[in-house]
């Protein structure tokens, strides 16, 4: 259920949360109590498959990020498998930074499950997940995390999104076609910058395949009365690498949405 935001479930801790105010010229000008920093604890996952040529920048912006934002946080970069120097970079990066933790799937097992894993090993109260495409600017997180104390996810969309023209078809086809085929209202279903309350995975059992997940994450935290809010992030060109995302993408997630439909239907 989407809010605009409404409270939701029963608080969290007040140690977690705070109230947060917003100054004249709309910068968050309060911080978790007893801390100089805005955000008490929070784990940021990073899927990565094949990304040598942006990781050293993509970890390096995450890294200084968290550390403005955060008294105690984690990155969770998770290797799906690649199959060129992603998984020495990542060792090399881990060594310097021991808050950066590295986890393998071997053989590559998909986008999905990689976040699965992720959201699985996170151990802080606030869970964090973008892309290892240094397209977003972390220190946004700023503006989610607020908005966190009312609801139990912050979903971000793409303000004047910097994607080849084949991303932005197939994205605007899939926005439709999940609000088609599960009925969830979502501006910018896979846009990957959201921030999520760690209860939201003990409520929810993930269980997709392929690029469905954040659409699963949508369908079950509506099934499960769970509520969420959208605000804009910044969104930039892709520097180097190279999306998997491919038109051919747009059938396969089709027939993987209809089969999400099947089993929630069979689960009611």
């Amino acid at each position: 259920m989407q809010v605009a935001p409404s409270p939701g479930p029963a608080r969290e801790p007040a140690a977690l949360w705070y109230n947060a105010r917003v100054s004249e010229n709309g910068v968050w000008s309060e911080r978790a109590a007893g801390s100089g920093k805005l955000i008490p604890e929070l784990s940021a996952v990073m899927p990565a498959y094949n990304e040598e040529a942006i990781l050293p920048l993509s970890v390096g912006e995450a890294v200084e990020a968290l550390e403005e934002l955060c008294d105690r946080w984690e990155l969770i970069v998770v290797d799906d498998g690649s199959t060129d120097r992603t998984p020495q970079i990542l060792a090399g990066l881990a060594a310097k930074e021991p808050r950066i933790r590295v986890l393998t799937q071997r053989p590559n097992q998909g986008y999905t499950k990689a976040l699965i894993r992720g959201f699985g090993a996170a151990r802080y109260e606030a869970v964090f997940y973008t892309d290892a495409d240094a397209q977003f600017d972390l220190r946004e997180i700023a503006r989610l995390y607020p908005l966190l104390e009312d609801v139990d996810m912050v979903a971000g969309y793409r303000d004047g999104r910097k994607d080849p023209w084949v991303r932005l078809l197939t994205s605007a086809v899939y926005n439709r076609l999940q609000s088609w085929v599960l009925g969830v209202d979502a501006r910018d279903v896979n846009c990957a910058f959201k921030l999520f309350k760690k209860s939201f995975f003990d409520r929810i059992e993930l269980a997709s395949d392929g690029f469905l997940i954040d659409a699963e994450l949508y369908a079950r935290a509506k099934r499960a009365g769970m509520t969420w809010t959208q605000t804009g992030v910044t969104h930039r060109p892709r520097e180097k690498g190279s999306t998997t995302v491919h038109l051919s993408t747009i059938t396969e997630t089709l027939r993987e949405l209809w089969r999400l439909r099947r089993e929630l239907a069979s689960s009611s």
